[in-house]
């Protein structure tokens, strides 16, 4: 297979703006709290923005806030079943 003489330069800050841009983490935001909603009371959910090596990366996470989600999750895989999976 032939290459072609085309090759990528990198731009680590491009890519570090485009994941704290605001469209992005506003959908990232609304996926989490979508799930936060279906899993039920109890249920919470936060986001922020990674450590830059050199990444950056935003992530939202949905976790069991008060102690009868803790068991909730625990005994149906609630948290699992919000995002599609676990039957």
């Amino acid at each position: 297979m032939a290459r072609s003489g085309v090759r990528l330069k990198w731009n680590p800050d491009a890519l570090y703006q485009l994941r704290s841009a605001p469209g992005v983490t506003a959908k990232l935001d609304s996926m989490a709290a979508a799930h936060a909603a279906r899993a039920g009371p109890g249920y919470s959910w936060s986001s922020q923005q990674g450590a830059r090596r050199p990444q950056g990366r935003w992530r939202a996470i949905v976790y069991p806030d008060s102690w009868m989600a803790v068991r909730d999750n625990a005994a149906n895989n609630t948290l699992l079943r919000t995002m599609g999976g676990g039957g």
